[in-house]
C-alpha cells in the first residue's frame, strides 16, 4: 500500500508541529515529511487552488504530514494502514438490487452477459463489414440478439462507445439496409 513519498528533511525557517503528539519540531531537528498529495492529483490540487484565487506558489493544495523520527512516524503509519484496510473492506460494491438492470439469478445473469458479449462482437464485425450481403445477414443476427435479449437490453448509454463510433456504426447499417433487395429484412 502506497502512503505517500517520505522525506527526512531538517528544520530550517521556523518550527513546525508533529502531526502525531503535537509537540513542536525545533529548528534543525531531523523529521519525516510525508507527502500524500503528488504526480497527477498534485496537479489537479494546484489547478483548483488557482482557479480559487488561493495559489500562491506552486505548492498550493500541497498535503503532507511533518512526523517526529522516533516514535511518531511508526504510530502514524500503523494508524493510516489500519484505516486504509478497514476502510477498503467495509466498500463491498454497489448494494443487491441497486443497479439499472431487473434482478435475474445467476444462470439467467450468465446468459444474458453472453448475449451481451455476441452483440458487442456482431457490432465490430459490422463497422469491419464492407460487403453488403455479409453486412445484411450481421444486422439479421444483431435483431435476433436484441429479441433474445428481451427486458434486459442493453443500455447503450453505459457501452463504451464515442459518439463518432456511433455516429459510424448508425451509417453503416443504414446503409445496409437501404441497399437490400425489398422484403429481406
Amino acid at each position: 500500500m502506497r502512503i505517500g513519498i517520505l522525506d527526512v528533511n531538517i528544520k530550517r525557517g521556523k518550527p513546525g508541529q508533529c502531526w502525531v503528539c503535537k509537540k513542536p519540531i525545533e529548528l534543525k531537528e531531523l523529521h519525516a515529511v510525508v507527502v500524500l498529495r503528488y504526480g497527477k492529483f498534485q496537479q489537479q490540487a494546484f489547478k483548483l487552488a488557482a482557479a480559487q484565487g488561493r495559489a500562491k506558489s506552486k505548492k498550493a493544495g500541497f498535503k503532507y504530514r511533518r512526523l517526529h523520527l522516533k516514535d511518531c512516524l511508526a504510530v502514524w503509519l500503523i494508524a493510516i494502514h489500519h484505516y486504509r484496510t478497514e476502510a477498503r473492506s467495509q466498500r463491498q460494491g454497489r448494494p443487491k438490487g441497486s443497479g439499472q438492470l431487473t434482478q435475474m439469478s445467476d444462470e439467467e445473469r450468465l446468459v444474458r452477459y453472453r448475449l451481451v458479449r455476441r452483440r458487442a462482437a456482431t457490432l465490430r464485425l459490422i463497422m469491419k463489414e464492407e460487403d453488403d450481403a455479409r453486412g445484411r445477414q450481421l444486422i439479421l443476427r444483431l435483431r435476433d440478439l436484441n429479441k433474445q435479449l428481451g427486458e434486459n437490453e442493453v443500455i447503450e448509454v453505459m457501452s463504451h462507445r464515442s459518439s463518432t463510433e456511433i455516429r459510424l456504426l448508425n451509417e453503416k447499417i443504414v446503409r445496409f439496409v437501404h441497399d437490400q433487395p425489398a422484403g429481406t429484412l
